[in-house]
């Protein structure tokens, strides 16, 4: 069981990296290259606009920061799910969804971390295929949800557009 789980998962991502196509030749502005092509494109510029490796065309200070940004905004969300939990949740299909959601960011968290050490040694596939791992769990976490909860969305939205991000530069790095 635990075997074809990781082999699907492996699977899956290398599928989410291959169909998010490469990384553009880095002509200028990073920003100009990569966001358009992001799933949340404002989100992209917003949240990237002032960090000092984008006019530098540093594409391995933008991967750390990207990093950085999945990590912070996947930690708020396991934080926000475990405050929910907390609270009286009438419905018992929300708070199944809810726990599964912690569990999902608890491996997301521990995906982004060795994604980061993967990064740090230059193992630049591994950085992209536990990236994508943190895409999968984020969008797993809102597939059991009819709507996701307004407070969960845009911190879920962060989680997929970083690590989606994450993942497509590192897959192209040498």
């Amino acid at each position: 069981m635990a075997k074809t789980l990781y082999s699907s998962l492996f699977f899956l991502s290398f599928v989410v990296v291959e169909l998010l196509g490469i990384l553009p030749n880095v002509k200028g502005n990073i920003l100009d290259d990569i966001c358009p092509e992001s799933f949340i494109p404002p989100l992209c510029f917003q949240m990237l606009r002032n960090d000092p490796s984008v006019p530098k065309g540093n594409i391995h200070g933008l991967l750390s920061t990207i990093l950085q940004i999945a990590q912070d905004n996947t930690t708020s969300t396991y934080k926000l799910v475990k405050s929910i939990l907390k609270q009286p949740i009438k419905d018992p299909n929300v708070k199944a969804q809810m726990t599964n959601c912690l569990r999902n960011y608890n491996d997301a968290t521990d995906y982004l971390k060795q994604s980061n050490d993967f990064y740090k040694t230059g193992a630049y596939k591994n950085t992209s295929l536990y990236s994508s791992l943190v895409v999968y769990e984020s969008v797993s976490c809102n597939h059991g949800f009819n709507k996701v909860p307004s407070e969960l969305k845009p911190l879920s939205e962060a989680v997929q557009e970083f690590s989606n991000l994450s993942a497509r530069i590192a897959d192209n790095l040498k």
